[in-house]
C-alpha cells in the first residue's frame, strides 16, 4: 500500500522565462489528462468493489436471525406505524430514530422482517462508498479498495440483521469522511456535516455519542496544530502565561479519563481497563503533551479559534436531535425520552454483561505488528524471501484455523485485541520528532483523527463485548491502520497486502460462514442448513430448520385459537406478536427492561384489560429472567388449556 500521492505540478517558471507558452499550455494539458485519467481508474476501481460487496453481502442477506433481535427492530417499528412514539407509549430498547427508519422501509418493502434488512442493504453500499472514499484520502487507490474490501468482509455479512450498531458504524464512516475533507479544505461545513452524522448515529443507538467525543478530540488537536503554525515572535505575547490554556486541556482531558473509568465501574478489571479506558487515555494524554509545547499565545484568541472549530460539530450534531425532539416537548414527555435513553441503559449493564477477551490474548497482536514493523523499519521490505515466507505461513494459519482451536483464535485475538495498540502507536508517531520519523501536519491531523474515532467508537462494545461486536467496529480499525502504515515514506506496500488478503479471508472463510455470534471467536464452524420460514411477515427469511417448524406451528395454532387481535406472549417474544400481526397489551418489549418487583401486577393487569383468549410462554428467554412461579401460577388459573411447541407453551381458555 502506497501513501498520498500528488500528480507532477508543471514547471510554469520554468517555461515561462525561455519564452515557449506553449510548452507551458501542452505540460498543464498532460497534467488535467493524467489527473482525469487517475480519477477515471480509481471509480472504475470503486465500482468494482461496490459490485463485489453488493453481491458478498446479498448472498447472506436472507440468512439467519437471533429471533427476539428481528422482532423487536420489527414491532417497534410496527408500533410507530400504528402513532405510538418510543420511550412514551413502550419500552423503545435503543434511542428511538432506527425504529422510524424501520417504520419507512416497512412503508417502502412491506411489512416483513426482510423490508429491514432491504434498508440496511441500501444504506451498506452507500457506506461502502464512504469507506473507500476515507482509505483513498490515505493511500493509492488499489490500496482503497483492497482495504473496503477488507472491512466489508468483516461487516455485515457476519450479522446481516439491522441492528443499530451496523448503523452507528455507517454513520462514523460518513462523519469520518466529512472530517477527512475537512483536513483538506478547511471548510467548516464539514465539521457540521461530521456532527451531524454524530446527532444521526445517536438517534439510531446512544452510543453514537462516542463519535461525537472523537471529533472533538480532533478539533482540539486541529487548534494546538493551528497555534504551533501561527505562533511566531510576532504572534506571541510573552506576558501570557501558557498555564490557562494549558489547565483548561489538562483539566479536560483528565476529566475524560475519570469519567471512562466511572463508565466501567460496575465491571472494572484489566481487560476492560485495556480495552475501553487505556485508548482515552492515550489520546487525551497527547493533547496534554502537545499542549506543554506550545508558544504562549492570547489565552481569548486560542479559545475564539478552538469554539470556532468546535461550534459547527456541536451544531450539527444538536439539529437532528432537536428535530427528533419536538413531539416529545410536544407532547410533554421529555421525561419518558430521558429515562428511557439514559437512566434505564445503566440499570443494564450488569444484565447484558460480555467480558472483552481477556487481557493475557493481547500478545496475538505480535503477528501483524511484527510483520508490519519488519515491513517498515527494517531492509526486510524488499526481501523476497521474506514477503514469501510471510505469506506461507499465513496460508499456513488460515488452513490450520479451521481445524485447529488455537490457530483459528491466534487470528482472531490478533485483530480482536489491537485497537489500543493501534491507538498507542498513532501516538507515538504523532508525538515523536526526529530526522527519521518526519510527518506531514496534514498527515498528523489524519492520523490523530482515525485513532480518536476508533479509540472512542470502540466502546460500542461495553458493557455486551460479543465478538459480533467487534464486527461493528473492525472496518475503522483497518482504516486506523492503514493510516498508520502509510505514515512513513515510502510506505510498504507488499507486506500489508498480505495481511489484508489474510484478514480477509479469515473473515470470508472461517468466520462468516457459521452464523455463530457470541461464540464467533471459538472456532470455525461450517454453514448450517437453512429452511425458509413460511410466514407472510417472515419475508422469505431463512433460519435453522427447527427454528422454522417451531415457528410456523406456533403461529398457526395462536391464528386458530386467537379470537381477536391481542395476545400476550412472553418474555422476550417481539418475533411472535410480529409474525403472526398480534397486538402486544404491554408497553415491554423485553421484560427485563421493566422492574421485576412489579412484573406479576404489570402482566395480569395488561392481560386482564385486554383480555385475550390465547397467551405464549416462553420458557428460555435470552434476555430476561423466566416468568416467576407466582404468575405462571395466575397464568394457568386463568388459561388453563396448555400445548407446548418447542421452547414455547401456548395456553388458552374456551
Amino acid at each position: 500500500m502506497q501513501g498520498i500521492t500528488e500528480a507532477p505540478v508543471p514547471n510554469v517558471n520554468a517555461a515561462a522565462a525561455v519564452g515557449r507558452p506553449e510548452e507551458l499550455l501542452n505540460a498543464a494539458q498532460d497534467s488535467v489528462s493524467s489527473r482525469s485519467a487517475a480519477r477515471y481508474r480509481s471509480f472504475v476501481l470503486f465500482l468494482v468493489v461496490l459490485v463485489l460487496s453488493l453481491v458478498w453481502f446479498g448472498h447472506f442477506l436472507h440468512r439467519g436471525w437471533v429471533a427476539h433481535d428481528d422482532g423487536m427492530l420489527a414491532q417497534s417499528a410496527e408500533r410507530v406505524l400504528q402513532g405510538q412514539l418510543p420511550h412514551r407509549d413502550f419500552d423503545e430498547v435503543y434511542t428511538g430514530g432506527l425504529s422510524y427508519l424501520n417504520a419507512a422501509a416497512f412503508r417502502l418493502f412491506g411489512m416483513n422482517l426482510m423490508s429491514l434488512r432491504f434498508m440496511l442493504y441500501i444504506f451498506f453500499a452507500v457506506w461502502v462508498a464512504a469507506l473507500f472514499y476515507c482509505a483513498s484520502k490515505l493511500a493509492s487507490p488499489l490500496a482503497a479498495a483492497l482495504l473496503t474490501l477488507l472491512g466489508v468482509a468483516w461487516s455485515t455479512p457476519n450479522y446481516p440483521a439491522a441492528m443499530p450498531s451496523w448503523y452507528n458504524l455507517f454513520f462514523a464512516t460518513f462523519g469520518l469522511a466529512a472530517a477527512l475533507q475537512f483536513i483538506e479544505s478547511r471548510k467548516r461545513v464539514y465539521l457540521l456535516l461530521a456532527g451531524a452524522c454524530g446527532g444521526l448515529s445517536f438517534l439510531v443507538k446512544s452510543p453514537g455519542l462516542y463519535f461525537i467525543i472523537a471529533i472533538l478530540l480532533f478539533v482540539v488537536f486541529c487548534e494546538q496544530s493551528d497555534s504551533f503554525s501561527k505562533a511566531s515572535p510576532a504572534t506571541a505575547d510573552l506576558q501570557s502565561p501558557r498555564a490557562p490554556f494549558r489547565l483548561l486541556v489538562t483539566a479536560s482531558a483528565a476529566c475524560l479519563v475519570i469519567a471512562l473509568t466511572f463508565f466501567i465501574r460496575k465491571l472494572v478489571d484489566l481487560s476492560e481497563l485495556y480495552n475501553f479506558v487505556l485508548p482515552g487515555a492515550i489520546l487525551t494524554a497527547v493533547l496534554v503533551s502537545r499542549e506543554s509545547k506550545i508558544p504562549a499565545l492570547v489565552f481569548s484568541e486560542r479559545l475564539r479559534r478552538l469554539l470556532g472549530l468546535a461550534m459547527p460539530v456541536l451544531a450539527g450534531a444538536a439539529l437532528p436531535i432537536l428535530v427528533f425532539l419536538t413531539p416529545y416537548a410536544l407532547s410533554h414527555s421529555l421525561g419518558a425520552f430521558d429515562r428511557g435513553v439514559f437512566v434505564w441503559p445503566f440499570k443494564r449493564v450488569a444484565m447484558a454483561k460480555f467480558s472483552p477477551p481477556d487481557i493475557l490474548n493481547v500478545g496475538a497482536v505480535g503477528l501483524p505488528v511484527a510483520l508490519c514493523a519488519a515491513a517498515i523499519y527494517t531492509k526486510l521490505r524488499d526481501s523476497i524471501t521474506f514477503v514469501v515466507s510471510a505469506a506461507a505461513g499465513l496460508g499456513i494459519l488460515l488452513w490450520v484455523s479451521a481445524f485447529n482451536l488455537k490457530g483459528y483464535r491466534l487470528a482472531w485475538m490478533s485483530v480482536a485485541t489491537i485497537i489500543p495498540v493501534i491507538v498507542g502507536v498513532g501516538a507515538a508517531l504523532i508525538i515523536r520528532e526526529n530526522k527519521n520519523c518526519e510527518i506531514a501536519d496534514a498527515r498528523k491531523r489524519q492520523i490523530f483523527l482515525v485513532i480518536s474515532v476508533i479509540g472512542f467508537c470502540s466502546l460500542i462494545q461495553f458493557p455486551y463485548s460479543s465478538p459480533t461486536y467487534f464486527c461493528y467496529v473492525s472496518p475503522l480499525v483497518a482504516i486506523a491502520a492503514l493510516a498508520l502504515i502509510t505514515a512513513k515514506k515510502p510506505a510498504p506496500r507488499v507486506m500489508p497486502a498480505v495481511l489484508a488478503f489474510f484478514y480477509a479471508a479469515f473473515a470470508m472463510f472461517r468466520v462468516t460462514p457459521g452464523f455463530r455470534l457470541d461464540t464467533m471467536s471459538s472456532g470455525y464452524l461450517p454453514a448450517q442448513p437453512t429452511a425458509e420460514l413460511v410466514l407472510a411477515r417472515a419475508g422469505g427469511l431463512r433460519i435453522s430448520p427447527d427454528d422454522a417448524r417451531t415457528y410456523e406451528r406456533l403461529n398457526s395454532m395462536l391464528q386458530g385459537k386467537s379470537l381477536g387481535h391481542t395476545i400476550y406472549a412472553g418474555p422476550d417474544c417481539p418475533e411472535v406478536y410480529f409474525l403472526g400481526g398480534f397486538q402486544n397489551p404491554t408497553r415491554m418489549i423485553f421484560d427485563a427492561f421493566e422492574d421485576y418487583s412489579q412484573e406479576s401486577s404489570r402482566v395480569l393487569s395488561a392481560i386482564d384489560a385486554a383480555r385475550p383468549n390465547v397467551i405464549v410462554i416462553n420458557f428460555l428467554p435470552l434476555v430476561s429472567t423466566p416468568l416467576s412461579g407466582d404468575l405462571r401460577g395466575e397464568l394457568e388459573i386463568r388459561y388453563p388449556h396448555a400445548t407446548d411447541i418447542g421452547k414455547f407453551q401456548v395456553r388458552w381458555r374456551q
